[in-house]
């Protein structure tokens, strides 16, 4: 696995991430607002979460919470 790369979009509200280089995929919404990113051969190699953050003003953030743990 490369690097994992979590962008969020504050316009959109949505957190994006990717286990590999971002690149063209095939999106899949499983509900709840998250959809999956698929490659050809049905990889998934990211996901999306829309409406991330519960604000009334999402451009209004300056920071976002996210824990990472390593086992």
């Amino acid at each position: 696995m490369e690097k994992i790369t979590i962008t969020y979009d504050k316009i959109g509200n949505t957190l994006d991430v990717w286990f590999e280089k971002p690149r063209p995929c095939i999106n899949e919404e499983l509900g709840n607002g998250v959809i999956i990113k698929k490659d050809e051969s049905g990889e998934i190699i990211g996901f999306e979460k829309i409406n991330y953050l519960k604000k009334e003003k999402p451009e209004d953030v300056h920071s976002i919470p996210l824990e990472v743990t390593i086992a």
